[in-house]
């Protein structure tokens, strides 16, 4: 019963979301991309992202004691995640979209206007917690589950950013959650067409569903190590289809960056549980 009345949960929060939203999805008003104080200019997108982080940052001190880690630690290492997290997202996405860039290195740094690769900030994250947990009472493994288990709603609320910023979303579409995008931020091939699937928005469904299988399914229940790769591996599967209907990605040789990551982030979630987790004991048997 527990799991319908979180699932419920989930479809109803998201459906609150789509309601509030819905005028900005149909183009009924404006979708302002910062508001303006006097001389000062706050993006929405910058807001967003640093709501997300917070989320993010809540959800590790309140998890913490089940992963054998302290608050005290988690605001130790807090600051220093999220700043390599965002470094290595915007070197990611600046790496694939240089061609962009190269004309206008001024733009490199200027994250609030877009571009930030979640798999830029996993991969750099994930340099920090094997160079970090090194020397530690804890293992690496703990570390790492109780960074997946922070992310996933991070995820989902930063997402949002985009819809401010008319980004990362899908190919044209009339279903009636589409989302209308000015005839200024769509692609040239695609400038009499009015409303395109909300990517971003089925990520961040996406995301709040890992959440719930994590912390239901899986805390408590699993070998260390296994949490983190199976929020890899479910995240990872996901992203693969919704990157496929994207029209703002990354390419190498004619094969879009994010899938063919999201490719190898499932075979190496998929070979570490079989490996953790082993082939004797019960897939969902608690660890001795």
């Amino acid at each position: 019963m527990k799991i319908f009345y979180w699932a419920s949960a989930i479809v109803l929060a998201m459906a609150l979301v789509f309601f509030v939203f819905a005028p900005a999805f149909a183009g009924k008003i404006a979708i302002p991309s910062q508001i303006n104080i006097g001389k000062f200019g706050l993006r929405f997108y910058g807001l967003i992202l640093a709501s997300g982080i917070l989320i993010g940052y809540f959800i590790a001190r309140k998890f913490s004691w089940r992963f054998g880690i302290s608050k005290s630690e988690v605001d130790d290492i807090a600051f220093w995640i999220t700043i390599i997290g965002l470094i290595g997202a915007r070197i990611y996405y600046v790496v694939f979209e240089w061609d962009l860039f190269s004309h206008n290195i001024s733009e490199v740094y200027k994250i609030w206007h877009g571009g930030l690769s979640i798999y830029g900030a996993l991969i750099s994250g994930l340099i920090f917690i094997l160079i970090y947990g090194r020397h530690k009472a804890y293992s690496m493994y703990q570390l790492l589950d109780l960074a997946a288990l922070s992310l996933p709603l991070a995820q989902a609320v930063g997402r949002f950013g985009n819809f401010f910023n008319q980004e990362a979303y899908g190919l044209p579409t009339n279903l009636p959650w589409k989302m209308y995008v000015d005839i200024s931020n769509r692609p040239l091939q695609f400038k009499d067409s009015n409303f395109f699937h909300p990517a971003f928005l089925y990520e961040a469904i996406l995301n709040c569903i890992i959440f719930f299988i994590l912390t239901k399914l899986l805390v408590g229940k699993v070998k260390s190590g296994v949490l983190a790769f199976t929020y890899l591996g479910l995240y990872s599967l996901g992203r693969f289809f919704i990157e496929g209907i994207r029209l703002d990605s990354s390419y190498l040789g004619g094969i879009k960056v994010d899938q063919l990551t999201a490719i190898i982030g499932v075979m190496a979630a998929g070979i570490f549980i079989f490996l953790r987790q082993g082939k004797v004991r019960g897939a969902w048997e608690a660890p001795k």
